[in-house]
């Protein structure tokens, strides 16, 4: 087969990186990996270098397409170590990581660019990675992406070779700011026959505006009932998904989902970007629930209806997916038991914070920050926010995120400033 992508690197080295270097594998003439320094990142690392291989595995027949076992051609121990010209990077990194990865690229990988794809992006990310190509002088095709593709995990521990994919979802979004040849064209190719189906849209903001995880994530995680279960020890166990008490979802936690929404919608619409259907994108676009819980109709029609309406519709749709409705029970008449996600713990005392919250906690200080310049007032970002900083007081603990979130917001504004055609006076 052609190698029509070249050298390939992909920077990070979790699930998401090595399910999507086994899409790829065949397509490039070299296939490398670099994650930033960490403790999971040596043990990796020296595996790899050892010759072992990268095991890909999935949990449906429909993801035999994404099944692999292969191995890099180089791997690297740092970003700032990268050698050799790369004309496609990937990055597989948290997004809230695209500052501080950007900055550590060495200026051969950046000179040798000609297609940038990030594999998740924040809101801006688009404009970050091309705000920062310019300032060097250079114009690669960005591709973004709404959200990751899959749900996929490590099999034995977070220094595993190998994974797991369980899940796809149905659709995501994507932006391209030249064209769709190359990476995208045959990423599309292979995640279309797994049921995957990729949309472009022509407005990066409305891309990244459509992160499933921004809004849920926000809504149900950074409030006191799930951090004080994150970093509780007594031994109660609680669900991400599950109405109070087994989990975060009230009323009130749907409030915030629906008011989350229209704060964001009034970004993307700033940016001339398309707002949209929130309740149909998570309906249509990642888990549906039984007409008789939600009929058409009270779907498409959730944008004109006034907002307790909203949030009644949204929290019959969560009560609907607390069991797979389209599961079959078994002997007893149960269901799949859907919602039962447990929390990642975490400890406060020694900095320990699991993913979920911590990047979603410092993706809204970014809109803060991005609003906060374009005088927009996000009344339901700075409640969270607000909320999150008071739990914190109360247990007399610093923010970890306040310094290192204006760090990283100067700089995405700078990298910005080209694009939105803004000053910095």
């Amino acid at each position: 087969m052609e190698n029509k992508l070249g050298h390939v690197l992909i920077v990070g080295a979790g699930p998401a990186a090595f399910q999507t270097a086994a899409i790829l594998r065949e397509h490039c003439s070299c296939l490398g990996l670099v994650s930033r320094r960490s403790v999971h990142w040596q043990a990796r690392k020296d595996r790899l270098l050892n010759g072992e291989t990268v095991n890909v595995q999935v949990a449906k027949p429909s993801l035999t397409e994404l099944e692999s076992c292969f191995s890099f051609d180089r791997v690297f121990d740092d970003i700032n170590q990268i050698e050799g010209k790369w004309e496609t990077l990937i990055f597989a990194t948290p997004a809230c990581a695209l500052v501080t990865v950007l900055q550590a690229l060495p200026e051969q990988t950046i000179a040798g660019a000609r297609e940038v794809v990030l594999l998740s992006s924040w809101f801006g990310g688009h404009c970050i990675a091309k705000g920062f190509f310019v300032q060097q002088g250079l114009t690669p095709n960005i591709v973004v992406f709404s959200n990751y593709y899959a749900a996929t995990k490590f099999c034995q521990g977070r220094e595993s070779l190998s994974v797991v994919t369980k899940a796809v979802k149905k659709k995501i979004y994507t932006y391209v700011s030249k064209h769709e040849n190359g990476f995208l064209s045959l990423f599309k190719l292979a995640l279309n026959k797994c049921g995957v189906e990729i949309l472009a849209l022509d407005n990066g903001f409305s891309v990244e505006g459509r992160n499933i995880t921004l809004y849920v994530h926000s809504a149900f995680f950074i409030q006191p009932f799930s951090l004080n279960h994150i970093f509780g020890d007594d031994g109660e166990k609680k669900f991400m998904y599950k109405l109070f008490p087994e989990g975060p979802i009230t009323p009130a936690s749907i409030e915030t989902l629906v008011s989350l929404w229209r704060d964001i919608s009034l970004l993307i619409n700033e940016f001339e970007g398309e707002a949209f259907n929130l309740l149909k994108f998570l309906n249509d676009d990642n888990y549906p629930v039984r007409q008789e819980s939600l009929s058409r109709e009270q779907i498409d029609s959730f944008c004109e209806c006034s907002k307790i309406e909203q949030e009644y519709r949204l929290y019959v749709r969560y009560s609907a997916i607390l069991i797979d409705p389209f599961s079959s029970p078994d002997l007893q008449g149960r269901y799949f038991d859907f919602s039962a996600v447990p929390f990642i713990k975490g400890d406060l005392d020694k900095g320990d914070w699991p993913r979920i919250p911590s990047e979603d906690i410092q993706a809204l200080y970014w809109l803060s920050a991005l609003a906060s310049y374009h005088k927009i007032h996000l009344p339901t970002v700075e409640k969270i926010l607000n909320t999150f900083e008071s739990w914190l007081a109360d247990r007399q603990h610093p923010n970890r995120f306040l310094q290192s979130s204006h760090n990283q917001s100067t700089q995405s504004l700078k990298w910005l400033y080209p694009k939105l055609g803004v000053t910095n006076e």
